[in-house]
């Protein structure tokens, strides 16, 4: 009987233990800063390409001295032959891909609305995703420090774009937002 228990223990601590989601652990030596004219979106995407040591990303901030969009984004990890899934801005009430990220321990570029109309938005690193906060790094920090902010916060910023970086060879997967 003794076995037998220690058996069903070990097997429910097992299936347990994946649905548990834990904070994507970038090393701070990862964490790109950003530089003028406003690079976040480049940063954000090599901070996640040297976390999880995609090579053919590094120097992408350094190389792109612009602000970009998704579509910017898209074509520099097609040209690098990186697999990606992507969510476009538009409807933030879709959050799987954010679910995906952080189960996978892959993380996400993430975009937020402009602060004020002409200010053009912002993209920072999504390393956790939880029921009641979300964590993120944001490049102009220049700590590194991961920030969290309340659910409701994030919701409000965030504009529905989502960007994943594979680490395996599966297809491109787009996700087109509806518009509202």
């Amino acid at each position: 009987m003794f076995a037998y228990l220690r058996s069903v223990a070990l097997v429910l601590s097992l299936l347990l233990s994946g649905v548990v989601w834990g904070e994507v652990k970038i090393d701070p030596r990862c964490r790109m800063r950003n530089r003028p004219p406003g690079r976040c979106g480049w940063c954000a995407v090599e901070t996640l390409a040297r976390h999880h040591q995609i090579k053919a990303l590094y120097g992408l901030t350094e190389d792109n001295p612009t602000v970009c969009d998704p579509e910017d984004l898209e074509d520099a990890l097609e040209d690098a032959g990186v697999r990606y899934r992507i969510q476009y801005p538009g409807d933030n009430s879709r959050t799987a891909i954010l679910r995906y990220a952080i189960k996978e321990n892959l993380g996400a570029a993430v975009g937020f609305r402009e602060l004020y109309p002409g200010a053009g938005g912002h993209i920072v690193t999504l390393v956790d995703f939880g029921p009641d906060y979300v964590k993120v790094i944001d490049s102009a920090d220049r700590e590194y420090r991961v920030r969290t902010m309340d659910i409701d916060r994030f919701f409000y910023w965030w504009d529905g774009f989502a960007l994943v970086l594979e680490k395996h060879k599966v297809p491109v997967k787009k996700v087109k937002a509806e518009k509202k």
